[in-house]
């Protein structure tokens, strides 16, 4: 059970493993008791390959510190499940080397003993098209891709000056990434729709109909122990108060518009406040509607108020992490973290996806370092932004876009 390795059970990766965890033993049960029936026979594959997936899922979330913080970063602090992050691409980038190097897409080279993380070329490419059109466009060949991204520069100048300056790519990376949300939260919609056998696929989604699709998605049909119950309630419970917040009309339902505020509160700013909510519901052991430094590192190092009152000698990450919490979060130094303190911490300035690639893709191509990126520059770098095969252009522009 996700709980048994320290997981958070909020997270996606552990719900997925409950999911798991219901249907193996919902199986095991079907197993012990059916007789011949075509389930029984296919249930021997079926449980060994339940078990390796959940045994699996819940070692590599272990492993990279899902829900417990425990993953360390070049700065040498530690991962923070609780802070919003959420990159264009789940391909690697340089921004993620232990070093800081940018080491090139394939490039295997150690730096003092230690293998360099890889840069992943598509992370570039998804960042710059999209996920699903840099797929579709992985097809074209080298020559059609040059001459499609010669057009696409012409989009991403806005101000027509023939060269991009980074503002105008920041701001095309921006409306990339919103476009993806959008697209990922019409996709959900509708799967939400499908899973309720909905007639008409568009109109909108009251709260019963997210409950109903979502206990058959995470448990099923079928009876759950009472600990998957009681963990999926307070999931719902959770949702529900932003259910509300998103519900911009008030009808008790979401259209696709809400909806996508609901699947994506951290780029809302409407939803700021339920944002602060849950995590001070997570956080906030005392329930003074603020977080202190005991507070702040009980979910990154559980022992850490015993060993302070033990005055044991803490690992370095953690006296980092004392040292950030107070010179970075901290902003009016009162000791513990108010509500906009809070919301910059969970949804922090510096994580910002399209401000980092800019500068990854203008240290790329911007060969003159003048700050500016030329045609020229573009085109002769153009692998950088498109690969071997792909650009974005065309009919990816969803309909309430006419051009981006």
């Amino acid at each position: 059970h996700p709980s048994e390795r320290g997981l958070n059970t909020d997270s996606a990766a552990a719900r997925l493993i409950l999911h798991l965890h219901s249907v193996f033993k919902r199986y095991l049960g079907k197993f012990q008791c059916a007789k011949s029936t075509r389930m029984s026979c296919s249930l021997p594959l079926r449980l060994p390959v339940l078990l390796a997936l959940l045994l699996a899922l819940t070692t590599l979330a272990a492993a990279a510190g899902e829900g417990s913080g425990n993953s360390e970063g070049r700065d040498g602090r530690r991962r923070d499940s609780r802070v919003h992050d959420a990159p264009p691409s789940d391909a690697e980038h340089h921004d993620d080397d232990d070093d800081g190097d940018d080491a090139e897409d394939g490039e295997g080279d150690r730096d003092g003993g230690r293998r360099k993380r890889r840069h992943d070329a598509r992370y570039d490419h998804e960042s710059f098209l999209g996920r699903d059109e840099s797929r579709r466009l992985d097809e074209m060949s080298p020559e059609e891709s040059q001459k499609k991204l010669a057009e696409l520069f012409a989009k991403v100048d806005k101000n027509n000056d023939t060269k991009l300056s980074l503002d105008e790519m920041e701001a095309w990376l921006a409306e990339i990434a919103h476009q993806e949300r959008e697209k990922q939260a019409e996709s959900r919609f509708h799967s939400i729709k499908a899973a309720i056998s909905a007639k008409d696929m568009n109109s909108s989604l009251s709260l019963e109909d997210w409950k109903k699709a979502m206990h058959h998605e995470v448990i099923g049909d079928e009876p759950a122990d009472k600990e998957t119950e009681a963990t999926f309630a307070q999931t719902m419970a959770k949702d529900a108060a932003r259910w509300v917040k998103a519900d911009a009309n008030a009808d008790k339902k979401l259209d696709k518009a809400e909806f996508a505020d609901f699947m994506f509160a951290e780029h809302s700013p409407r939803m700021k406040d339920v944002v602060v909510q849950e995590a001070l519901n997570a956080s906030d052991v005392n329930r003074d509607g603020r977080i202190d430094l005991a507070e702040y590192m009980r979910e990154l190092f559980p022992d850490y108020e015993k060993e302070k009152r033990e005055g044991k000698k803490l690992p370095k990450w953690v006296v980092k992490e004392e040292e950030f919490f107070k010179m970075n979060l901290d902003l009016n130094k009162d000791g513990s973290l108010d509500a906009d303190e809070v919301y910059k911490w969970i949804v922090p300035e510096d994580i910002d996806h399209s401000k980092r690639e800019s500068k990854h893709l203008f240290e790329a191509a911007d060969e003159d370092r003048d700050k500016f990126l030329s045609k020229d520059e573009v085109m002769k770098n153009w692998e950088t932004f498109v690969g071997h095969r792909a650009t974005h252009y065309g009919e990816f522009a969803p309909s309430s876009h006419d051009e981006l």
